[in-house]
C-alpha cells in the first residue's frame, strides 16, 4: 500500500434496482436490504443518486432516502452522488441538510450538480439554459446558509429577499460538500467555487489526471484546503479472473447504458444550441455506443472490473491519480441483488483491506 492510499474511504452506490419486472415496493426493500449489508460489511458511506420519472434510478429524494438510512444505519456515513440542486428551492434544500445533519450519527457528503436530463428540466419547468447560473447561486444560498448566521442574497435568477437565519442550526462539522466535475472545464468552476471535487469514473485516466491536476492547482491558488475527500464514483464487478468478471459486465452493462439513454433521449436535440449543454450532448452520444456489448472496451479499462488483483492495481492508480474516496457502483438497472451483494462482499474482505485498517478484521473473521 502506497503513502497516498492511507485514510482511502470506500462507500458503495444504493440503488433502486434489481431484476426486470421487479415492482417499485421490490426495489426500495432490496436497497433498504444493499444499505444494511453495506453497513455489516463495514463500507464508510452509502451514496445515493438523484433521477426521476424513469427506469433510470428512480429515486427522487436523496435526502428523504438517506434520512431512513441514518435511522437503519447509525454511523453510517451518508453520500448524495449528487442533489441537482437547479431543481431545488435552495432555501428549503438547505433546511433539509441541517435536519440530516441533526438525525444522522455520521458525517455527510454532498455532491451537487447540474443534472443534463432536458425532460427533468422541463418537468420542473427550468429553462437548461439557466442551469449553470442556478447552480452557482444555490450554492452561494446553502454556503451562506449553512453559516449559522442571518442573511440575504440576490442573483441573477435566485434571491433571498428577507433575511432569514436557518434553523436548525446545522453541524456543520459533519458536512462537506463536493461539485460535481465531468471534464477539467468543470474542474476550474468547481475549484472557484470553493468546492472540493466529485467525479465520475467513466473516464480515462489521463483525463482525470488532468481534471485532478487542474482542480488542484486552482484550489490551491485559491487558498482553500486540498487534504480533503475527493469521492469518485467506479464501476465494480468481482470475478475470480478478469476474463469471468469482463464476461459479466458484457452480461450486465448494456442495460445500464439502454436506460440512461432512454432518460436523457427526451427532445435532446433542442438543448443541442446551449453552448453549456454540447459535452453534455457528446456523453449521450457515447451512452448509445455503449449500449453494444461490444464497445464496453473503455468503460472496462478505467472500471473495477476484473479479480481481486487486477481490482487493487485499478484502485492504486485511482489513488496515484489523486482520488481518495470510492463509491463502488454495483447496483445498475436488472443486475440482481444476490450478484452485486457478492461483488460488494468479496470487495470488502479481499480488496478493502489491502487499502485500509478498518476492514481488516472483518477479513479475519471471514477466514476463520
Amino acid at each position: 500500500m502506497s503513502e497516498q492510499s492511507k485514510g482511502v474511504k470506500f462507500g458503495f452506490q444504493l440503488a433502486a434496482v434489481d431484476a426486470t419486472g421487479s415492482t417499485d415496493a421490490k426495489l426500495y426493500q432490496t436497497m433498504l436490504e444493499d444499505a444494511q449489508l453495506g453497513h455489516d460489511l463495514g463500507y464508510e458511506i452509502a451514496w445515493v443518486v438523484e433521477h426521476h420519472f424513469s427506469d433510470y434510478f428512480p429515486q427522487p429524494s436523496p435526502i428523504a432516502i438517506l434520512s431512513h438510512v441514518a435511522a437503519k444505519c447509525p454511523g453510517i456515513g451518508l453520500g448524495a452522488m449528487v442533489l441537482v440542486t437547479p431543481w431545488y428551492q435552495p432555501v428549503r434544500l438547505a433546511g433539509e441538510i441541517s435536519i440530516l445533519s441533526h438525525l444522522s450519527k455520521g458525517d455527510l457528503h454532498l455532491g451537487m450538480g447540474r443534472g443534463n436530463a432536458p425532460m427533468e428540466y422541463e418537468a420542473f419547468g427550468v429553462p437548461m439554459d439557466e442551469a449553470k447560473q442556478r447552480f452557482e447561486e444555490t450554492w452561494r444560498i446553502i454556503e451562506l446558509a449553512m453559516k449559522g448566521e442571518s442573511f440575504t442574497f440576490q442573483g441573477k435568477n435566485l434571491s433571498v429577499d428577507r433575511e432569514i437565519t436557518l434553523r436548525p442550526h446545522p453541524v456543520t462539522s459533519k458536512i462537506n460538500f463536493y461539485g460535481a466535475i465531468g471534464n477539467p472545464a468543470s474542474a476550474t468552476k468547481i475549484a472557484e467555487l470553493g468546492l472540493a471535487p466529485i467525479s465520475n469514473g467513466s473516464l480515462p485516466f489521463e483525463v482525470q489526471r488532468t481534471v485532478m491536476k487542474t482542480w488542484t492547482e486552482i484550489a490551491v491558488s485559491k487558498g482553500l484546503d486540498t487534504n480533503v475527500d475527493k469521492p469518485i464514483g467506479v464501476t465494480l464487478i468481482v470475478a475470480d479472473t478478469d476474463e469471468e468478471a469482463i464476461a459479466l459486465g458484457r452480461k450486465y452493462m448494456p442495460r445500464w447504458f439502454e436506460v440512461q439513454v432512454e432518460h436523457y433521449a427526451f427532445d435532446a436535440s433542442r438543448h443541442n444550441d446551449l453552448p453549456d449543454y454540447r459535452p453534455f450532448a457528446e456523453t449521450h452520444e457515447r451512452r448509445i455506443r455503449m449500449t453494444n456489448p461490444d464497445n464496453l472496451g473503455p468503460l472496462f479499462e478505467v472500471s473495477l472490473i476484473g479479480s481481486p488483483e487486477t481490482i487493487k492495481q485499478k484502485l492504486q492508480t485511482y489513488i496515484d491519480i489523486g482520488f481518495n474516496s470510492f463509491i463502488l457502483q454495483a447496483a445498475t438497472p436488472d443486475i440482481p441483488q444476490s450478484v452485486r451483494a457478492g461483488w460488494l462482499t468479496r470487495f470488502a474482505r479481499e480488496i478493502a483491506p489491502a487499502f485500509s485498517d478498518r476492514y481488516k478484521a472483518s477479513q479475519q473473521m471471514a477466514a476463520e
